[in-house]
């Protein structure tokens, strides 16, 4: 087995690791991945638009209307019809969908110290400058 393969399958592996300790923490807080994503975007766009929010998630608007119903009636998320234009709803997150957004940023936050962990500071800026080389490989014809 070369270098590279053994190299992309210990990234493939790591990265099999990172959706399990996500999404196992998203269940905690009774989310799916779509619904976690969902809130994040919401909270760094307030009175986004749902196209908006469908376009990031790469879903349909029908996706995206299933997705914020839940939220709704969970109290996480309200879509209000600005008075300008009656075909589009903006979206927002309540007060508990602020502190739902908060845990969320939280598990993110304690990944990044799992993975950060043990290593230097000088490891960690060398580590995120190969990522990012490796990540701008994909962008290339």
């Amino acid at each position: 087995m070369s270098n590279q393969e053994s190299l992309a399958e210990k990234i493939y592996q790591i990265s099999i690791l990172q959706q399990n300790y996500v999404l196992q923490r998203f269940k905690e807080l009774q989310l799916n991945s779509l619904q976690a994503r969902s809130i994040s975007y919401i909270f760094h766009h307030q009175g986004s638009m749902q196209r908006e929010l469908a376009e990031y998630l790469g879903k349909k608007q029908a996706t995206v209307t299933n997705i914020l119903k839940g939220l709704e009636k969970r109290n996480v998320v309200y879509r209000k019809i600005p008075k300008n234009n009656e075909r589009q709803k903006n979206i927002f997150l309540t007060t508990d969908g602020e502190q739902v957004a908060h845990q969320v940023s939280l598990i993110f936050k304690e990944l990044d110290e799992k993975i950060c962990n043990g290593l230097t500071q000088e490891e960690q800026d060398m580590f995120q400058l190969n990522l990012t080389k490796v990540e701008t490989k994909f962008f290339e014809n």
